[in-house]
Order: C-alpha cells, then structure tokens, then sequence
C-alpha cells in the first residue's frame, strides 16, 4: 500500500506539488515562490469549514476538519484552494 498521496500544483509559472503522508499525516508543499508556499502551507494547517454533499446533490453536510486527518478532508481542502490563496491543483498531471 502507498503511504504517500501527491497532487501536482501550480502558480503561474511555477511548477511544484502537495505531498500528503498518510502514516505521519504530514503535509509538505513544494513551490519556488516562498511566499506562495507559505500561504499554502498556513492554509493545509488551519481548521477548515468544509460543506460536501452527502447522498443527494442538496444534501449537505458542514463539518470542521483539519486537512492533514486523512486524504479524503484533504482532497477536499484542495478542491477550495485555488479560491484562498490563487495556487491551482493539476489534478490530471502527474507528479514527477
């Protein structure tokens, strides 16, 4: 089993990734832009108000969750982080 989650990130052109492990549940942000990193790094730390849907498309639920407790809560901080601090999630591309 892989212990480590990995996501590719950008700001505009810079290139980096979120590393999640999931044994020490510790999230590391990879970006030239330090100041940018910070501000990612200070967003995955901080309680998160999350809503997600739960059995029907208008069936929500709101909880309060730190994005390190397991990849799920963290997949859906990162779904909000392009609106907090500007960095992009790419999803798609692999994280090399």
């Amino acid at each position: 089993m892989n212990n480590l989650f990995q996501v590719a990130i950008h700001y505009d052109n810079d290139n980096g990734f979120i590393e999640y492990d999931c044994a020490s549940k510790t999230i590391k942000v990879q970006l030239e832009d330090a100041a940018k990193r910070q501000e990612v790094e200070a967003y995955l730390s901080t309680t998160q108000v999350i809503r997600a849907a739960q059995h029907t498309l208008v069936d929500f639920m709101e909880w309060q969750a730190k994005p390190n407790e397991d990849v799920r809560t963290l997949q859906l901080a990162l779904a909000r982080l392009w609106v907090t601090t500007g960095v992009h999630v790419d999803w798609s591309r692999p994280v090399a």
